[in-house]
């Protein structure tokens, strides 16, 4: 009788302890989630997936992590709001609250640095640019700005760029940048956001760039990534000038008033600028400078007040440094006369810049000036 209730008892003792043993591996489960859970919630996280090393081509495009937060100039750079600006005027547009706010904050750390710059640089081609625009810097690499020896002339290319918040897929486009320079060695980026009135930190951080770490471009070519630029004619037009005297050459603009309609993208405020005519500046779509004249810029724009329109900010600068403009007919900072066949070769090739050009009729236009069966017969009126 004893031994028929103990294999009565028998399965559900092994019932029992099979239960203990599930029982204990679930709690075991919740445990680890939990300590998961809070490890993944901590502030560093979502940072470091953010930054995952992973190449950009290798990522799976279909998840879309949250992107980290943007930082606040104040937080990440110790600048602080400029608290005297209290009674700015309430119809000051948001953009110039923002820039009269920080606009005393004008050192920002880097965050991609190209390659140093060669020994007997003859011309460096620097070109503000934004992270979106990957099209154009390709075009610009694929074309005209090539590096290499143009007249026995040593040239080399370099984009400016911002800190972007734009995203592909949710995924933030610095990754991209990063990729771009590991292999082409040309971008040079800085910490703050890259917007229409941050163009003058963009500014004077390269000034500042090339007075400590670029010492051996001999000249400066500086333009937008949406010019068209003949390399050559600018070579030849330098081969005789020295570098260690003042130039300063392009689209130069005389008696420029300030636009005080608050629609316009160059609005500017009687309170922000009270004269009623700007100091003659070059067109920002490109201009070209000797090495002297770069440096002394960089002197300069230290002890001036930043201004949100970056052309004018530099023509502020040269007036300050007592340096004669050169204006140059071969600069279009604003295009070809309507009456002229836009797209014709033939006057681009007796041109040093013409703004703007897409990708396509950026990689068709180099195309057409470099074939060699292409003839033009009659000369050009620019």
């Amino acid at each position: 009788m004893k031994v028929e209730a103990m294999k009565i008892f028998k399965p559900s003792i092994n019932f029992y302890m099979w239960c203990s043993i599930l029982m204990f591996f679930m709690f075991s489960c919740l445990f680890l989630i939990k300590m998961d859970i809070n490890h993944s919630s901590s502030p560093n996280s979502m940072s470091r997936l953010a930054h995952s090393r992973r190449a950009f081509w290798d990522m799976d495009l279909t998840v879309q992590p949250t992107p980290p937060p943007p930082q606040l100039l104040s937080a990440s750079h110790g600048c602080l709001l400029n608290n005297s600006y209290v009674n700015i005027p309430k119809h000051f547009p948001e953009a110039h609250r923002t820039f009269l706010r920080y606009k005393h904050c004008r050192s920002f750390p880097r965050l991609l640095t190209p390659r140093p710059c060669d020994d007997n640089l003859f011309l460096l081609m620097v070109i503000k640019s934004t992270a979106a625009q990957v099209d154009r810097r390709a075009a610009l690499r694929t074309t005209w700005g090539q590096e290499g020896v143009i007249r026995g002339k040593k040239v080399r290319l370099v984009f400016l760029l911002g800190r972007s918040q734009d995203l592909v897929k949710g995924y933030p486009l610095q990754r991209l940048l990063e990729y771009e320079n590991r292999q082409f060695g040309d971008i040079l980026q800085w910490d703050f956001v890259d917007s229409f009135f941050n163009l003058t930190l963009k500014e004077v951080h390269f000034l500042s760039w090339f007075s400590q770490e670029c010492q051996t471009a001999q000249f400066v070519l500086k333009g937008d990534d949406d010019v068209f630029i003949h390399t050559g004619n600018i070579v030849e037009f330098l081969e005789d000038r020295s570098p260690s005297d003042h130039l300063f050459a392009g689209d130069i603009i005389y008696r420029a008033k300030p636009q005080r309609e608050p629609k316009n993208k160059y609005f500017i405020p009687e309170e922000m600028y009270p004269q009623n005519q700007y100091p003659p500046y070059a067109g920002g779509g490109g201009y070209l400078m000797s090495h002297q004249t770069v440096v002394g810029l960089d002197r300069a724009a230290r002890d001036m007040d930043l201004f949100p329109i970056d052309d004018v900010f530099v023509g502020m600068c040269l007036k300050k440094m007592k340096v004669k403009v050169m204006f140059h007919n071969g600069f279009r900072t604003f295009g070809l006369r309507q009456r002229l066949i836009p797209f014709n070769p033939c006057f681009y090739r007796n041109l040093m810049l013409v703004h703007k050009l897409s990708p396509t009729e950026m990689w068709t236009m180099w195309s057409l000036i470099n074939d060699q069966n292409s003839i033009c017969n009659r000369s050009v009126r620019l």
